[in-house]
């Protein structure tokens, strides 16, 4: 079994950053419904592929974060403030990559956005819901469930979802 919790913190620090960062983008996104695959991605967009395919598969709207650390190491995401989905790519030397060619690592969805699981679970449905779909959770991180298949929930104080991540297993 993998410990996945670590990336759960990871998720939180790029989204308290994305929610406070200046103006949103603008959204032009051709895409009105969102399924979340565990372990996979969003619709056809699939933990792996290129940047390139943001647009191709999401529509636009995106903006490119690059978040360089102390260490040197950059992290890099695409972000769409409108409909609260935060795609991330991972850590790479700091440069002048194109993150159109780096792989998908993970998907982080927040705020408003409009998807949910083939389970019917979104943000914003109750933890007893979570439960009754995936089942007791395989590690419990702070106020998130982490499963072993590809998704963390994490919860707002009435146990409500409030931010769905979707990593590789």
């Amino acid at each position: 079994m993998k410990n996945l919790s670590f990336l759960f913190s990871l998720h939180i620090c790029f989204a308290l950053c994305f929610t406070s960062c200046g103006d949103d983008a603008t959204d032009n996104t051709t895409v009105t419904d969102f399924t979340i695959i565990p372990g996979e991605g969003i619709n056809d967009l699939k933990i792996g592929d290129l940047g390139s395919q943001v647009e191709i598969e999401l529509g636009s709207g995106y903006e490119a974060f690059i978040n360089v650390g102390t260490s040197g190491n950059a992290t890099y995401n695409y972000y769409n403030s409108s409909i609260g989905m935060d795609i991330i790519f991972g850590q790479h030397s700091s440069g002048d990559l194109d993150i159109n060619t780096l792989p998908i690592k993970s998907f982080y969805m927040s705020d408003n956005f409009n998807g949910m699981t083939t389970e019917g679970i979104k943000i914003g449905s109750s933890e007893e819901e979570v439960i009754s779909a995936y089942g007791e959770p395989d590690e419990i991180d702070f106020w998130a469930h982490v499963y072993y298949q590809g998704i963390i929930f994490s919860y707002d104080d009435n146990d409500n979802v409030q931010s769905i991540t979707v990593l590789e297993i």
